[in-house]
This record gives C-alpha cells, structure tokens and sequence, in this order.
C-alpha cells in the first residue's frame, strides 16, 4: 500500500523517474543517473526513496556478478502517474507501467545521453521517443505500416540529424536451419519503407545488426532495392564498443564508417 503522504513528497526529480520506469520499463542506478544528469549516489536515493514509498519495486538476479538492482514501477506507481497526467490534463500514454526494457534505449538513447552529458554545447540528444510513442509518432504521419523501435533529434556542431532506428533481433521463427541464420528474420525489418511511396519525414533510417554477418546481409540487400530514405547500419558490437556518435554507421555503397551527424547527409 502506497503512503499517500509519500505521494506528497514526491519532487520534480522522482516524478521524472517514476515516469521514466513506467514508460521505459526497468532501470539501473546508472541509467537513472544518467537520464536525470545526477550522481550515481542521489539516483541511488531517490530509486530507494521510492521503493520504500511502494512506488517501484527492484530485483537482482543472482547470476549477475555485479550485484545491479534492476528498478521497476508498481501498480501502485502507476496509478499515481495516471491520477497526476489526468488531473493536469496531460495525455495518459499507452501501456503506461506495462512495457518492457527496449534493446534501442540500450543500445542508443543511454549512450547519447551519457555523450551529451560529457560534450555539453557541442552536442544534445534534443529528442528521444521509445518504440509506443514512435508508433504513434508514425501514425501521425500516416506512416501506421512502419514499425521501428525509436525515433531521436540529434545535434551536433551545428547540424541535426532526425532518424528511425530499427534493431534486427536476430533469427526468428523457432528452429533455423544454419544456412538460414544469417538471414532469418531481416526480410520484414525493412519491408515497410518499401511499401510507402514517399519519404518519410527522417534525414536517416539506422539499423542496428545483431551481428557483422548480418550486417553484411542488410547492407546487400539495400543496395540491391535501395530505400527513398538514406540508410546506414551498424552492429551491436560495435555499439558495445564505441559511443554511437562515433565513426560506427555504414552508408550502403561505402567501404568506410561514418560519425552518426554524417548519415543522411
């Protein structure tokens, strides 16, 4: 049972966070810290604080060397976030409290939040929308056939660069034969685009590999059916390795690697 008088309590801050669990499913200390520009220590604080209050539950998994607390919002957290949405007259989003961890969160908007926090002035994530508001995003734009997992606004030394992201998931459909892993699963990745005759309002459409044979694949493909939109992918190695601003996107065509404000340009 929430303590209502917690409720009371609740600063500008943890509002933050308690939106951020229940829009981006679980989070870690570090992603708080990172999202909310504090130190691990105050992200640790308010993550317990609200714990404590019953707004978010943690777990660790025992397997995990690191020992990580993983922060979820509760039901009770929920319902909170959607009495104070509806009473300011805000939109309530969908699924609130309901949606898993995305992979392109991971993959990409922490990273950029962690580069613009290092580089402030020379470079800022201005925008980030997860897979549900993408969706809706799209909709918008009479675009409900495409399905991508992110939408972002980068800036960087005076340019700007707004991009799709997609991320290849890895062999689908139960049992693969060998010779099929490498391609299973990449034919629907795409396909939308390809059945819209027009741009899509985006400088650039990312795709993130699950790994370089993929990649590989990906990269034949567009070149054989090139999409209206410039495209440019990249591996999740990579991105494990280097800060997905980084020289890390590969343009269909080119033998090299560009920095992320490049593609589409």
């Amino acid at each position: 049972m929430v303590d209502q008088g917690a409720t009371r309590q609740l600063s500008p801050r943890r509002w933050r966070i308690l939106s951020y669990l229940a829009q981006h499913g679980s989070a870690s200390t570090l992603d708080v810290a990172l999202v909310c520009a504090v130190s691990r220590l105050t992200a640790h604080r308010d993550l317990v604080w609200l714990h404590e209050a019953g707004l978010a539950n943690r777990e660790r998994s025992p397997e995990d060397r690191t020992h990580t607390w993983w922060y979820e919002v509760t039901a009770e957290g929920t319902e909170v976030l959607r009495r104070a949405l509806t009473a300011s007259g805000r939109p309530v989003p969908l699924r609130l409290g309901q949606r898993s961890s995305g992979v392109a969160d991971a993959l990409l908007f922490l990273p950029l939040v962690e580069v613009s926090r290092r580089d402030p002035g020379r470079c800022e994530l201005f925008q980030w929308l997860a897979m549900m508001e993408t969706s809706a995003w799209l909709c918008q734009h009479d675009l409900a056939q495409l399905r991508a997992d992110g939408y972002g606004v980068w800036l960087q030394d005076g340019r700007c660069l707004r991009f799709l992201v997609h991320v290849d998931r890895g062999p689908s459909g139960g049992v693969v034969a060998e010779h099929e892993r490498s391609t299973s699963g990449l034919g629907g990745l795409l396909a939308g685009y390809r059945r819209v005759d027009r741009l899509v309002p985006v400088g650039a459409v990312l795709v993130i590999a699950q790994d370089a044979e993929r990649e590989e694949r990906l990269r034949a493909d567009l070149l054989r059916e090139p999409l209206r939109n410039a495209a440019a992918t990249t591996t999740q190695q990579l991105l494990y390795r280097h800060w997905p601003d980084d020289q890390v996107w590969q343009v269909p065509g080119e033998s090299g690697r560009r920095r992320l404000i490049e593609v589409g340009s």
